[in-house]
């Protein structure tokens, strides 16, 4: 065995050695490349339409120095999973005017190839394409003649905001009435389930959401929504939700759910689910009646309830509110998609407030989803309530919380937070007020009678206010950056003025402002929404170039 084994191992030595020595000792030696970009062409910020990209680098070859003849260039952006070049360039300095990309991040590759050897080098850097319209708050209003009016403020990339006016054109429609906007919101990759909603007295028109706010169909033409066993009117928008993020809007991943969506008519309450493949919604089963084969359908309050932190592939699980019997109600599936009738919400003694009104003969006068918490199942949502008769009439504030599904996928039953009565005697002329808005840094109710603005905090019994130019015409808490701003616009006679207005204060409220956050305006404004995006339909980036 042993003797085996030598023999063996001497074959495989005596192989190994029997190797011809050839004597070539030639090697060639590569060219080598460094390619560099100066720091002030790094990472550009470019407007489309406006700006143009030039990058001036420095390519130096080890044998070759800067020798151009050697080389050749290109310059191109890669996207997709099958890895599509977008070519924009083919020579050592690039200059290309930004017209056909959407606005996003991007990454463009420099590409240099050695003529003589076919060798390669790449260095990138970051693209960042704005447009004037992509970021901001879009504004609604009406003028003296009582037409529509859109105006924009733009929050550029260096976070400066303008004032834009007269973004949508109104000449032919002449739409009156302005009422309010719903922005469903924008998610990477989720574009056919994004609407831009604006409503009038007279219509209520889709929107196209990208620079040019075109007009596209009216909401019962762009939905299909099956009303007639409720309804013969033509179908209204009231509310749709769920809308934008919870606890501060991001940039492109703004979009609530992207699965399930419902909306209120001024008759109906529907529920779906969203076509993955073309975002398409169908709404043929209203569910506002407690009894799936029942044709009496009870009025519902125009807002569903709907906790902000809502998962975006996530069930919905909200809240409604039945004006004829003054009670809040739930879907009666755990599927709200899913429902086609409501049960009302159950009360037990000891209970903070009742879900039941009519026991307390209550009405409904608000509602709001707050933005109070970045947890998905912790946000709340407030009602502002009033008696129904009686001598002096007072005015009652409810925090709950509806159904959510947790991080663990168990389901939250609605959960009642607190009940607070307001003080009048603290919170002067609560019932003459115009306008209202909830904080969700604080408990803090906003509030405005004429040119007056009061914030009443509902916990600590504390009252503040400040006094305006004219008269108020709206607050908004829920379409800003962060949880303690809010928007206070004022109006009379074709001169306002719109401010974003910080609220502090620990037990007693405290209003400021800056005077680089007040912008003058032309018209009445209604409502404030916040807006990120282009639309899908807008051009695409130029497929140009080799793919690879």
């Amino acid at each position: 065995m042993r003797y085996g084994l030598f023999l063996l191992l001497s074959l495989f030595m005596w192989q190994a050695c029997d190797v011809e020595d050839k004597g070539n000792y030639d090697y060639d030696y590569q060219n080598g490349v460094t390619i560099t970009f100066a720091d002030e062409e790094m990472n550009q910020t470019l407007e489309k339409g406006v700006d143009t990209l030039k990058i001036h680098p420095t390519v130096e070859g080890d044998i070759y120095g800067d020798n151009e003849d050697n080389y050749e260039y290109k310059w191109f952006f890669c996207s997709g999973k099958e890895h599509k070049h977008t070519e924009v360039g083919t020579t050592k300095n690039l200059t290309w005017p930004v017209v056909s990309f959407k606005p996003g991040n991007y990454t463009l590759y420099f590409q240099v190839i050695d003529k003589s050897t076919g060798l390669e080098w790449i260095k990138n850097t970051g693209v960042t394409i704005f447009s004037e319209l992509t970021q901001g708050w879009v504004l609604l209003g009406e003028m003296d003649n009582g037409e529509a009016r859109m105006d924009m403020l733009v929050q550029k990339p260096d976070n400066s905001i303008v004032l834009v006016e007269n973004i949508f054109d109104n000449s032919e429609l002449h739409l009156k009435g302005a009422r309010n906007l719903i922005y469903t919101g924008n998610r990477s990759g989720k574009e056919n389930s994004a609407h831009l909603w604006l409503m009038t007295d007279e219509k209520d028109m889709k929107v196209t959401w990208g620079n040019n706010f075109i007009p596209v169909g009216e909401f019962h033409e762009m939905m299909v929504i099956e009303e007639m066993e409720v309804s013969r009117e033509i179908p209204r928008i009231r509310d749709m939700f769920p809308r934008q993020s919870n606890f501060g809007y991001g940039v492109a991943m703004t979009m609530r759910n992207y699965q399930s969506r419902g909306i209120i008519t001024d008759s109906a309450i529907y529920m779906t689910t969203i076509s993955i493949s073309d975002g398409s919604e169908v709404y043929v089963n209203p569910m506002n009646r407690y009894n799936a084969y029942s044709k009496e359908f009870f009025k519902p309050y125009p807002m569903a309830f709907v906790q902000l932190g809502t998962r975006v592939t996530g069930n919905l699980l909200p809240l409604f509110y039945d004006m004829d019997e003054e009670c809040f109600v739930r879907p009666g599936s755990l599927y709200g998609s899913n429902a086609t009738s409501c049960v009302k919400l159950i009360d037990y003694p000891g209970d903070k407030f009742p879900w039941n009104q009519a026991s307390v003969k209550r009405t409904i006068v608000y509602g709001e989803n707050l933005r109070n918490s970045p947890t998905d199942y912790m946000c709340d949502c407030v009602a502002l309530m009033k008696d129904l008769e009686g001598e002096d009439i007072n005015y009652y504030i409810y925090r709950f919380r509806p159904g959510a599904k947790t991080m663990f996928n168990t389901v939250n039953n609605p959960t009642k937070v607190n009940g607070y009565t307001i003080d009048k005697a603290v919170a002067v002329d609560f019932d003459k007020a115009t306008h209202y808005a909830f904080m969700s840094n604080a408990y803090v109710v906003l509030y405005s009678v004429g040119s007056t603005l009061y914030a009443y905090n509902y916990s600590y019994n504390t009252l503040s206010s400040m006094e305006m130019e004219s008269d108020i015409s709206c607050l908004k808490a829920d379409a800003v950056l962060n949880n303690s701003s809010f928007w206070v616009t004022t109006y009379s006679g074709q001169k306002g003025e719109l401010k974003l207005l910080q609220l502090g204060g620990a037990q007693k409220p405290e209003l400021n402002y800056a005077e680089e956050d007040c912008w003058p305006v032309t018209m009445k404004v209604v409502d404030v929404e916040w807006k990120y995006g282009e639309d899908p339909a807008e051009e695409e980036p130029e497929e140009e170039g080799e793919e690879e």
